[in-house]
């Protein structure tokens, strides 16, 4: 016989001739035929896998490598979409962990029989294990992964969440407190690192935009989440929701973030604490790290004079409180967005100094209406000093992120820890003070404003000797 025949597969749709390296088509249902160069027809059926390899194969190699770096591309730049969407919502539970419960610390206060002092202290101790949990996690980002650790810490910020929610004395309280803090210093770590490792170019800066303003923002905006909580359902609640949102940020983590350090780019621990000593030495690193210590330093004011003062001093509600620091939050997100669509016609230094002006301004508008406590004056300037930390907080953390690509979870565990650690400082020393006017309230945020401006100087001193080097 002079051919063969077989049966053609049902999803069968073409024929290939080898001849002229290209698949010609024939109507569905059809027997395919291959044809030789010369001789006769033979007949056989085509798999679909068949008839894609044959597709694949009859394309010019070129035109191939332009369609596979396309779809490469594309997959990529919706990964770093997610990204950007995703490091600044793992960022914000290290925001919210400060302060969601900020408005029920009175009543918490009241039921375990502790001072106004003592509770206060629930937020300090979150922010020394934060700054503790940030060096760990650094070193063991920067060791076994970003995603691992950042799912460890999820998971241990569940448990002290649970622990402080079912808690029924102070110690039991402090003990869950510390446990979120230092499980949340994964968080702050991983965000930043990822960002680093897959991100480049103007959309690095961008990407440090939504970071800071997620993490700023969150722990303005979470008294007020929380006064809700407080006034419908009770203090234990808070540490519900926490709860709840940490299951959801662990979530995203789980299904949807991929590890984005190589296991050849891994340090052993050792190795990467000696590396602290290279990121410390920086002086542009310290300094921009001192202006994002200064002014998450004056994010936690509000959030630790201002229960006592709205609920105790003037006798508002725990959500009047929460709605004072959501005014607050939306000044600083103005500031950002603002910040965002000025960040290609100036340059970070000129954005920053327009904030240590917005700054100085909020602080005058404190005093404007003398020195007895007045609650308008006190909240517009400190929406006013919001305002400016947007200017200040975003390009500070993108400036000195940027220097260290190679260490990057060093570089985010230091600067996160000298951060954590300037702003509990200056929220255990404003705890100490007894606000009862104004002028006790301008002078912390003046103390803060000379700190963050001599950073601040010293920094644009760097740049300038560097552009000259």
């Amino acid at each position: 016989m002079a051919g063969s025949v077989a049966l053609l597969d049902p999803m069968s749709i073409g024929l290939r001739r080898p001849d002229m390296g290209r698949l010609v088509h024939v109507p569905h249902g059809f027997a395919s035929r291959q044809e030789g160069a010369s001789g006769p027809f033979t007949f056989a059926a085509m798999h679909p896998r068949s008839i894609g390899n044959a597709l694949v194969q009859s394309i010019p190699a070129p035109f191939v490598m332009s369609i596979e770096n396309g779809v490469s591309a594309t997959i990529s730049t919706r990964y770093e979409n997610f990204l950007i969407f995703l490091a600044p919502l793992i960022n914000s539970v290290g925001g919210i962990a400060i302060d969601l419960y900020a408005p029920s610390i009175p009543s918490i206060g009241k039921e375990f029989g502790v001072n106004a002092a003592l509770m206060q202290n629930t937020i300090t101790i979150t922010l020394v294990f934060y700054a503790i949990g940030q060096l760990a996690f650094g070193v063991l980002a920067d060791w076994r992964g970003r995603r691992w650790s950042v799912l460890l810490g999820l998971l241990l910020f569940l448990i002290g969440s649970a622990i402080a929610g079912f808690s029924q004395s102070y110690a039991i309280l402090m003990l869950g407190r510390a446990m979120q803090g230092f499980a949340v210093g994964s968080c702050q770590v991983v965000a930043r690192a990822v960002l680093i490792d897959r991100i480049k170019g103007e959309r690095f800066r961008v990407a440090i935009v939504y970071l800071s303003l997620a993490f700023a923002l969150a722990p303005v905006l979470a008294p007020y989440v929380g006064g809700v909580i407080e006034v419908f359902a009770g203090w234990r609640w808070n540490f519900v929701a926490y709860f709840t949102y940490g299951s959801i940020v662990f979530a995203f983590a789980l299904f949807g973030l991929e590890e984005s350090l190589p296991p050849e780019a891994r340090r052993k621990p050792m190795k990467t604490i000696l590396g602290y000593e290279e990121v410390l030495r920086n002086p542009q690193f310290i300094s921009a790290t001192v202006m994002l210590g200064a002014g998450f330093g004056a994010f936690l004011m509000w959030s630790v004079i201002g229960p006592y003062i709205v609920q105790i001093r003037f006798g508002y509600s725990a959500s009047f409180f929460g709605s004072t620091a959501l005014g607050v939050g939306l000044s600083y997100l103005l500031g950002t967005v603002l910040n965002r669509s000025l960040i290609k016609r100036r340059s970070a230094i000129q954005l920053m100094s327009l904030g240590m002006k917005i700054f100085a301004c909020g602080i005058l508008f404190v005093i404007s209406s003398g020195l007895s406590l007045h609650l308008i004056t006190v909240v517009g300037g400190i929406m006013l000093i919001s305002f400016a930390q947007g200017f200040i907080f975003s390009n500070a953390m993108a400036c000195s992120m940027r220097m260290f690509p190679s260490r990057a979870g060093a570089a985010a565990s230091l600067q996160g820890c000298l951060m954590i650690a300037i702003g509990s400082m200056s929220s255990a020393v404003i705890s100490a003070i007894n606000i009862e006017s104004n002028l006790a309230v301008a002078i912390a945020f003046l103390c803060l404003l000379i700190i963050a401006f001599i950073a601040f100087h010293r920094f644009v001193q760097g740049e300038e000797k560097l552009s000259y080097s």
